[in-house]
This record gives structure tokens, sequence and C-alpha cells, in this order.
């Protein structure tokens, strides 16, 4: 499914959770994710029980984006997600208090408490996916940074993925995180004054397309 128009395709299916999950399922055969849900499943609903959020649930059906595995409660948050931690001990949770709502809020800890990061776990879930297709390991991907100067014009040549600006997860100094793309192209920048970007393309012409539309750039390779 090449040529997938991820801004596009989000933004005509922001309306209700269900709608994301569709989403979730065609951004992820369009960009090779796995498609069958992780196991474990069966194990982690029998352990939280009435803890485990519908919403939740849902997600884990959508795919293997999320390991039901690890998911523990405790101090008032449902963990159901971890980066690598090779690179970062952060975590991604759900208040307790409020895991019963149709789309609840999610939190994230990156070594200094639970805080806010978006106020719908099907959005959290789209956030989580797109840095998977990031992180793929393949030769069509590449990173650059942008001065100040050039930063805003190369962001108007992508369409904005309808997603807030959030936490850098990584390095929360180099905040917000925002995501673009055209199809067959995905973008992430963080950094407000220079600005580091991160690009994924579905095809070598893709990947060609998003180098001639950021010039001048010296490109990690």
């Amino acid at each position: 499914m090449t040529g997938f128009d991820t801004a596009n395709e989000l933004r005509r299916r922001m309306g209700d959770r269900a709608a994301v999950w569709e989403f979730l399922r065609l951004f992820s055969a369009a960009w090779g994710l796995p498609g069958e849900p992780a196991a474990g499943f069966g194990e982690a609903a029998e352990r939280l029980g009435p803890q485990l959020p519908e919403a939740l649930r849902e997600a884990y059906a959508c795919g293997g984006l999320l390991d039901p595995r690890g998911a523990y409660a405790e101090d008032g948050v449902l963990a159901f997600h971890w980066a690598d931690p090779l690179i970062a001990e952060t975590a991604w949770g759900i208040p307790l208090a409020v895991a019963d709502r149709p789309d609840p809020p999610v939190v994230i800890d990156t070594g200094s408490g639970w805080r806010p990061y978006l106020d719908r776990l099907s959005l959290a879930c789209v956030d989580l996916a797109l840095s998977a297709a990031l992180d793929r390991e393949d030769t069509l991907d590449n990173a650059c940074e942008l001065s100040p100067d050039q930063a805003p014009a190369v962001a108007a040549r992508f369409d904005r993925v309808p997603l807030p600006e959030l936490p850098m997860w990584v390095e929360v100094e180099e905040s917000p995180v925002r995501w673009y793309s055209r199809p067959g192209q995905l973008l992430r920048t963080h950094g407000d004054d220079w600005m580091w970007v991160w690009i994924r393309a579905q095809t070598p012409a893709d990947l060609a397309r998003i180098h001639a539309a950021v010039p001048g750039s010296c490109w990690s390779r």
C-alpha cells in the first residue's frame, strides 16, 4: 500500500476511537508494522480484570504495537507501554481514576513522575505507531538538523498530522514533537530553535522527494 497519506487518512477518522482503530490497521499494513495482536492478551486480561479499560482491550486487538504481557497497575496508573530501555526509561499509562472513559487520557513518565501526554488513548496509540514506523530498520530513513531559518519553510512543504505538540520522551528538553506527512512520506520534528527532522519513506522515490523538499541539509547518511 504505497502512497499512504498519513495526515489525511487520520484527519478523516478523528471523530471516535473505532475510526482511529481503523486508521491504525491501515497504517500498520502500509508501513509494515505487525498486524497480528501480540501474545499474552488473555493472561493480561485475567490478571488485571476490571482495571483493564475497554479502549485498551481494543488497542491490543489492532495489532502488535502494544505488548500486554508487561502491563501492571501501581500508584493509581495502569502502565501499558515502555520505551526500549537502551534508549530511555519512559513509560506510558492510563490513570485508573478515569480508565472507564470511552477513550481515556494517557500520561507519561520519563523518570520524574507521571504527567499528561495525550487526552485520548486512541491518539496516543497513533503517536506510538508513527514512532514504530519511523524506527523500522531499513534504508528508507534519514535525519538532519535544521537551522531556525530553514525550519518554517520545510514544515510548510508537508501536511501536519493532526496530533498536538508532544513532549520528546527521549530528551524532554528537546520538545515539542510534531508529525508531518505527504503520501508515502513521514516526518517527525523535535525542538523549536534548531530542529531535528527524522524521516521515513515507503519507496526510494519517496525518500528522494523528501530529500529534495529539504534542500541544503546535512543528512546523517
